[in-house]
């Protein structure tokens, strides 16, 4: 009797794990199976071609656009070699942050950047014979025909990026570590000294991609999604905005700002080149305003630094404390600007802060350069061009009655008198109860100061400060 009851629940123990069986063999649904039990239309976008912050302005409007259409996806179709990470960068943030499901589609490449993107994605579906990896950033400078890997704390920078992305998506970080760095080594997968790229079956193989498919269609259906494709193209503006925001371009900007606001400081009034230099800033600022790159902290700084310029000019003789301030504000607007980030990204451990220091820097040499140019070349410049017209290329001699000043003797030279109006470094001077305009050397002297006549020259008479 006990042998039998011993063996009714032996029996009764097996059957019960035979029906749990299934139950628990069963894994869990991935994010693409839990998704396709949402019902709704799906934005789908394309990248064909070079990364940039025109992209990343085209995936943020579709991103929105899914959001105000209450969409069940966005999906973009990639084909891209690579381009700007800072760009990349800031397509990641925005996929990540996304509140609905994101998919893309690899048809045929995803290469360098495109593969940070790609592991943004909570879905990826790639084409046959795509392929995926070779992520490791380069730069290149003048005169360089191949350009080179980066230094290591930016390569550093891009591993660490990669990595994270694709662990938050539940892929494999040693994978996408070994497509940035050659000296990661996955075993059985990539060897060291070669960067790991994969094609459509190893992709699928070692889960960095989901699904093989052909069209964008038959991708969303593998994924999980039927409901109806809204496609959205990028639209002129964002183009437009991409060729303003390019590195050379923003250089450009930049250097013409400083070149016309030089030539509005030499011209009496305010004209055409302060109007040009403002609207070289502004055309700098708004571009990457529009691409999500600047905000009002920018414009504001930079408007305080050109505050403190002009109160230094105009309020306090010399150059000193708050014209240094004033500049210093411009230059970091300028470098916020042409950064990637907000200001929690202005630290000197992020990359694309020195990438910004530097472009700035070179930059504002090439502007310093070209305003020594025009102060060599402007008075001579008998072209009528541009020299002639800012320039006065006669002269008003005293022999016809012309003169700057009372007369004075030539008895001048070595009498002391004060300053009556700022000499900056023209300006009056009280010498034997005359007023006279005089001019120092290059240095600005306050009124009320004493100066000594040191020479007198044609139409000029020169002093320094005792």
């Amino acid at each position: 009797m006990l042998v039998q009851n011993l063996r009714r629940r032996a029996l009764l123990a097996l059957a019960c794990a035979a029906a749990l069986l299934p139950a628990l063999a069963q894994e869990e649904p991935t994010p693409a199976e839990a998704a396709a039990k949402v019902d709704g239309p799906v934005v789908v976008g394309k990248i064909d071609g070079e990364i940039g912050f025109a992209e990343s302005a085209y995936v943020v409007r579709l991103i929105k656009a899914a959001e105000t259409q209450s969409a069940a996806a966005v999906m973009i179709e990639l084909n891209t070699f690579g381009g700007r990470v800072d760009a990349a960068v800031a397509i990641r943030d925005a996929l990540l942050g996304a509140k609905m499901h994101t998919a893309v589609f690899i048809n045929r490449r995803a290469i360098s950047a495109g593969v940070l993107i790609s592991l943004a994605c909570k879905s990826i579906a790639i084409a046959p014979g795509g392929t995926i990896g070779a992520a490791t950033p380069v730069m290149s400078a003048p005169g360089q025909e191949v350009a080179q890997p980066v230094e290591e704390k930016y390569l550093s920078y891009f591993r660490e990026e990669m990595r994270s992305t694709a662990e938050t998506n539940g892929r494999n970080g040693d994978l996408a570590e070994a497509m940035v760095d050659a000296d990661k080594e996955v075993e059985g997968v990539s060897e060291k000294g070669k960067l790991l790229t994969l094609n459509t079956q190893s992709a699928l193989e070692h889960k960095i991609a989901d699904v093989e498919a052909e069209t964008v269609e038959e991708a969303l259906g593998k994924i999980g999604f039927g409901g109806p494709i809204v496609t959205l193209e990028r639209s002129w503006s964002e183009s437009l905005v991409g060729f303003l925001t390019s590195a050379p371009v923003a250089s450009i900007l930049f250097l013409a700002m400083m070149v016309l606001a030089y030539m509005e400081y030499q011209t009496p009034g305010f004209g055409v080149f302060g109007f040009g230099a403002i609207c070289c800033f502004l055309i700098l600022y708004f571009g990457h305003y529009m691409v999500n790159l600047a905000g009002w902290e920018e414009l504001l700084l930079f408007a305080l630094g050109v505050a403190l310029i002009l109160v230094e000019v105009f309020a306090f003789p010399g150059f000193g404390v708050v014209g240094a301030l004033g500049i210093l504000s411009v230059l970091a607007s300028l470098v916020m600007l042409l950064m990637a980030g907000d200001w929690s990204d202005f630290t000197f451990s992020n990359p694309f802060t020195g990438e910004a220091v530097t472009q700035v820097a070179a930059t504002a040499l090439a502007g310093l350069l070209a305003v020594v140019l025009l102060i060599r070349w402007l008075p001579h410049s008998r072209s009528g061009v541009l020299g002639g017209k800012l320039v006065l290329d006669g002269g008003l001699a005293s022999a016809a009655g012309y003169a700057s000043h009372e007369a004075a003797g030539d008895d001048l030279v070595g009498r002391t008198g004060e300053v009556v109006s700022p000499l900056r470094p023209a300006g009056k001077a009280r010498i034997d109860g005359q007023r006279l305009n005089v001019e120092t050397e290059g240095d600005f002297i306050a009124v009320g100061e004493t100066v000594r006549v040191l020479r007198r020259e044609e139409g000029r008479i020169v002093v320094r400060r005792v």
